[in-house]
Order: C-alpha cells, then sequence, then structure tokens
C-alpha cells in the first residue's frame, strides 16, 4: 500500500513540474555551465587569435601564394626533370632578379614623378581653381591652395625636427621590409613542402573517407592555384596597359599611377575604381580634356578585362592541371 501511495505521489510531482512554466522555460544549472564555459573558451581563442593576429596574416598569405604557384612548380619539375626544391630555388631568385630590375628601371622615375607631383601641386590647384565651376569654388572657400602650400613646405622641417617621427617612420618601413621578407620566405617553404602538407592532411581523415577526400583536395588546390595565378597575370597587364594609356593620353606621372592601378586590380570589387580615381583626378588637373579622355580609357579597359581578358585567363588559368 505505501508503495503505490509513493508511487502515485511521484507521478503527481512529475506531472505537476511538467505543467509548471516556469520549471519548464528554464533549463537546467548544468546548461548554464556549459553556456559560461563556451563564452569563456571562445573570449580566450578570440584573445589569442588577436595577438598572433599579424603572424597568422603571414601564414594565410604565404600559404596562399604558395598554392597559387603550385602548378607552374609542377609543370616546371615535370617538364625539365628538376627536383621540386631546385624549382623552387630558382623560381625565387627569377623572382629576386625580376625585383631588383623593377627597382632599378621603374623606381627612380616613380620617385621622380612622385616629388614631381609635390611641386607642382600647388600649379595644378591653382589651375582648377582658375577655371571656377563647383571645385574652383571649393578650394577658394577653403584657401586650398595656401594649406596645400604650408603642409608641403612644412613636411620636410616636420621630419627633420622630430626625431620621433624619423624613427617612426623608420620603424614602419623597416616592418614592412621584415613582413615582405618573411613572406618571401615562407612561401617557399610551403612551396617546396606543399606535397608532405598534403600527405599529412590526408592522415588527419578517417580511412574510410581517405580514398574520396584525396581527390577533391587534390582538386581543390589546383582550382585555388590557377585563381591565384590568373588573379596576378591580369593585374599585370593591367599595370601595363594603364602605364601605356596614361602615356598615350600624356597624363603626367604614369608609371606609379600604372603600378597602383595594378596592385588594386588584385582587390575584388572596388579595386577598379581604387585604381582609376587617382589617375582621372590627376588628369583633370592637367585639363577638363585630358580628365575626360582618361576616364573613358579606364572605362574602356575595364570592359576589355571583365568581358575578354579575364574569362580567358580564368579559363586557361583554372583549368590548368598539376598532374598529367
Amino acid at each position: 500500500m505505501s508503495l503505490s501511495t509513493n508511487t502515485k505521489r511521484a507521478a503527481a510531482g512529475s506531472r505537476s513540474n511538467a505543467d509548471d512554466p516556469e520549471e519548464a522555460r528554464w533549463p537546467p544549472l548544468a546548461y548554464w555551465v556549459k553556456v559560461v564555459a563556451v563564452v569563456v573558451a571562445t573570449f580566450w581563442v578570440m584573445m589569442a587569435i588577436r595577438t598572433v593576429a599579424e603572424i597568422l596574416l603571414l601564414l594565410a598569405v604565404s600559404l596562399v601564394l604558395a598554392v597559387g604557384m603550385d602548378p607552374l612548380v609542377v609543370w616546371l619539375a615535370e617538364r625539365s626533370g628538376i627536383p621540386r626544391g631546385r624549382v623552387v630555388v630558382l623560381l625565387g631568385a627569377a623572382f629576386a632578379a625580376l625585383v631588383v630590375l623593377f627597382a632599378a628601371l621603374v623606381m627612380p622615375a616613380a620617385i621622380r614623378q612622385l616629388g614631381s607631383l609635390s611641386n607642382d601641386l600647388p600649379a595644378y590647384l591653382a589651375r582648377v581653381q582658375a577655371h571656377g565651376g563647383w571645385a574652383g569654388g571649393f578650394l577658394q572657400r577653403t584657401h586650398g591652395i595656401a594649406k596645400a602650400q604650408a603642409f608641403l613646405q612644412g613636411v620636410p622641417g616636420l621630419l627633420g625636427s622630430s626625431f620621433g617621427t624619423v624613427l617612426g617612420v623608420a620603424g614602419r618601413v623597416g616592418t614592412a621590409v621584415l613582413g615582405v621578407a618573411t613572406v618571401f620566405a615562407l612561401t617557399g617553404y610551403f612551396m617546396v613542402a606543399l606535397p608532405r602538407l598534403r600527405e599529412r592532411a590526408m592522415v588527419l581523415l578517417r580511412p574510410d573517407v581517405r580514398e574520396r577526400a584525396e581527390p577533391v583536395i587534390e582538386l581543390a588546390l589546383v582550382r585555388i592555384g590557377g585563381y591565384v595565378a590568373g588573379n596576378f597575370i591580369t593585374s599585370g597587364i593591367c599595370a601595363l596597359a594603364v602605364m601605356i594609356g596614361l602615356i598615350a593620353i600624356r597624363v603626367p606621372f604614369a608609371i606609379p599611377l600604372g603600378i597602383w592601378a595594378g596592385f588594386a586590380d588584385l582587390i575584388p570589387m572596388v579595386g577598379s575604381y581604387a585604381g582609376a580615381i587617382p589617375a582621372i583626378v590627376i588628369a583633370f588637373f592637367v585639363s577638363p580634356m585630358t580628365g575626360l579622355l582618361t576616364a573613358v580609357f579606364f572605362i574602356a579597359y575595364q570592359q576589355f578585362e571583365n568581358y575578354v581578358l579575364v574569362p580567358r585567363v580564368m579559363k586557361n588559368a583554372v583549368i590548368f592541371r598539376s598532374r598529367p
């Protein structure tokens, strides 16, 4: 009799707990302990990633560049019979020679043109103000020419008088150079070790899915490499075409503007606008007709790149196989 009474009471208590909305709405204490643990662990991981964010960024950039160069490395190794490591060394030497050649031939002219831009900027602004319009009125209201002249005249004195500024600029330049050197070294390492990295990544998978995952990973790396290589090709063509076009239109500072357009072309979506705006602005400083011709040139080139160049380059680059 007592057992039956206890059973009825337990059943009644369970029904009362199930019918209680407060009891049904609030999870148990163990649930909240898990939530707090997950939040704390996520915050700790985010803080750790933030601490090494620059290192992770350099690693990611180097790995992407290595994957992008992998089809070329495999093709050269297969055609020449040279080991992969020597091919990477030869490619690194060729890239370093191109950088030195670029610095010797292009950088002096670019530096001279940038210096001329800083010297001729007040004259360009005065010409814009003389033409009138909204730009000339804006310069007249804000005293833009006087402010530009004062800024350009004060830059050498500011740099010379402030030792901290000089150290800051030198530190930033040194950090940038060190970052580029680190990316160069890591890219070479990843290019040599990429086959071993693929094999070790396959070991992490279960044996029953390893055979199916291997061709998928191989194909994904080939596609990524082709996409990266295609982007570099189109950006190089963009830089060369912009230099030639600006020289033909007689826009000053064509070399640095072309280099900037090539780098900006690597940026998705907004890169074409970022590369075109500085050249168009400087062209309008020369004359309204020069600015209009420059804008028409960039529009025409973007149509050519979007509908002719990129489809053909990407078609050949993405279908490129790293294995015969």
